[in-house]
């Protein structure tokens, strides 16, 4: 059953789908301070393998050293020069590509060519920048924070699905990336309702089951919902000659999606793991990271290795085909939103869509100069502004 028992008010007005007052309020206190998703445990798999990335703005290296994950801002305290530009590599030692400087897993200085041209250096020179990480399930997490929240508090009910099973049996089958020309907000509240399924996915989804059977859960910092599902038969079918191989556990019977508050999602279903996280890139602009993970046997053999990959691959091709459909409705969201006079409306079914506004403005509504609000109806398209 649903928490709620009547229609819900849509908290945030559409102008907070574009307003670049509003994107710089979450982006300060929604995205900044929090913990992110930035790598998968395979990327970073053996001794001196690294990756690069970018996370709101910040460049990063995340490195593996004697089996231990560190996160630096990829930035040398030399001369300023990216460590590296290389998206994932191999070094035996930490290294600036410019002038060979290099450095120990606390960021300081192992080895200064020349270093005698640099003398007197008191107090030596400074350290890289480190910033806080964790690794839960097969995914890599980093906080920009200087003092982020507590990993576990952050984290909540999405430590389920990541300890369901040790992280070596799950193979990751497929990554990829979206860009989407809409505020991030909009394929965060797509993801978390099922009241558009039977319009937008008549062929790719499975039917979900009925308002009875479906469980909510809201938490401070995340939603779940928990349902049981109706494949097709043909699919049920190969579910139950393939699954039995992988782990007895697994069925096609049970759906869960996790969503960490702001922009985390996991999925399980059968012998699958979905992992998706949304960031923002501008006020009308994001970009969507997906992982895919098959689960392996227990005690593998040749067999259940193969229907791993084949299991893993043909989820990936489903994943795809669901999010494609979904991704060519979000141009036309963000221009609603942008001409939308409307207050809008929230039903039961889309009681996680509510919680997940309700979380945004709590999160933004922070002392403001001038006594402004992040959310201003009073520049609300379709109404006369008083500025």
């Amino acid at each position: 059953m649903f928490l709620h028992q009547t229609h819900l008010p849509h908290l945030l007005p559409p102008d907070s789908y574009f307003c670049p007052k509003q994107y710089a309020h979450e982006m300060s206190f929604i995205f900044r301070p929090g913990w992110h998703l930035v790598a998968g445990v395979e990327d970073l798999a053996c001794d001196g393998d690294f990756v690069t990335c970018t996370l709101f703005d910040v460049p990063l290296l995340l490195r593996n050293s004697c089996g231990q994950l560190h996160a630096f801002l990829n930035v040398c305290t030399h001369r300023h020069c990216l460590l590296t530009h290389a998206p994932l590599g191999n070094q035996a030692k930490l290294t600036c590509q410019y002038h060979g400087w290099e450095y120990c897993d606390d960021g300081s200085t192992a080895r200064i060519p020349d270093a005698r041209s640099f003398r007197p250096m008191p107090g030596g020179p400074e350290r890289l920048r480190k910033f806080a990480l964790q690794v839960r399930g097969p995914l890599v997490f980093v906080s920009l924070a200087d003092n982020p929240r507590p990993f576990e508090e952050y984290f909540g009910p999405l430590a389920e699905p990541c300890d369901e099973y040790p992280v070596a049996r799950w193979r990751l089958a497929a990554a990829w990336e979206y860009a989407f020309n809409a505020n991030w907000k909009i394929p965060v509240e797509n993801t978390i309702e099922s009241y558009h399924v039977p319009l937008v996915h008549p062929n790719s989804l499975v039917n979900f089951a009925s308002e009875e059977q479906i469980v909510h859960e809201i938490h401070p910092q995340a939603t779940v919902m928990r349902t049981p599902t109706l494949p097709p038969a043909f699919y049920r079918r190969l579910s139950r000659w393939v699954l039995p191989w992988l782990d007895a556990r697994c069925t096609v019977d049970h759906y869960e999606l996790f969503h960490g508050f702001p922009n985390l999602f996991l999925i399980r279903i059968d012998a699958m793991l979905q992992v998706m996280a949304i960031f923002p890139i501008s006020p009308t602009t994001c970009r969507m990271t997906v992982r895919v993970y098959g689960l392996r046997a227990a005690k593998e053999t040749w067999m259940s290795r193969w229907l791993t990959w084949g299991w893993g691959n043909l989820k990936a091709r489903i994943v795809r085909w669901v999010l494609s459909e979904d991704a060519r409705l979000y141009p036309d969201l963000q221009r609603g939103m942008e001409c939308s006079p409307f207050e809008g409306t929230i039903s039961m079914r889309e009681e996680l869509v509510f919680a997940f506004q309700d979380y945004v403005r709590r999160q933004c509504e922070q002392p403001q100069v001038g006594g402004t609000p992040p959310f201003s109806s009073e520049t609300r398209p379709g109404r006369e502004s008083t500025s």
